[in-house]
């Protein structure tokens, strides 16, 4: 299984930096932008059109998720997901070898729960440290 991360402007290599930096190279996963020069028949020609993928998209109805999910019609044991993120791409990318990886619907769904899991936000609490104002002796 390989995973095709796609996605308009520099998304798919920004990802492909960020993984770099933090983990090194992640084997079975490949990075396709869409840039402003392309057209869709560029992207298009671009996008592998094998068995055995997972396309990692950035913004569902997008053009890349679109001609994704029309290559994925063009082979068997593919599947195509959109709004993931970095989180999600590492900790699939390093916990499970993608190319000995089966089942393409198996992986994308652990690919969206880790997304879902990879989003948080912060919250601020006041800490107040209580003074215990007797000797204690």
């Amino acid at each position: 299984m390989k995973i095709i991360v796609t996605g308009h402007g520099h998304f798919a290599t920004g990802l492909e930096s960020t993984v770099k930096l933090l983990a090194g190279e992640i084997p079975g996963v490949d990075y396709i932008d869409f840039l402003e020069t392309m057209s869709e028949a560029d992207l298009l020609e671009k996008l592998p059109s094998e068995n055995n993928l997972v396309f990692f998209c950035d913004l569902a109805g997008g053009t890349p998720y679109k001609l994704a999910a029309l290559r994925t019609t063009q082979a068997d044991n593919n599947a195509v997901m959109a709004g993931g993120n970095i989180a999600a791409l590492l900790e699939i990318g390093l916990q499970y070898d993608l190319l000995t990886f089966k089942n393409a619907q198996e992986l994308v769904n652990l690919l969206t729960l880790a997304s879902h899991n990879g989003i948080q936000k912060f919250k601020s609490v006041k800490y107040s440290e209580k003074v215990d104002e007797e000797d204690g002796i």
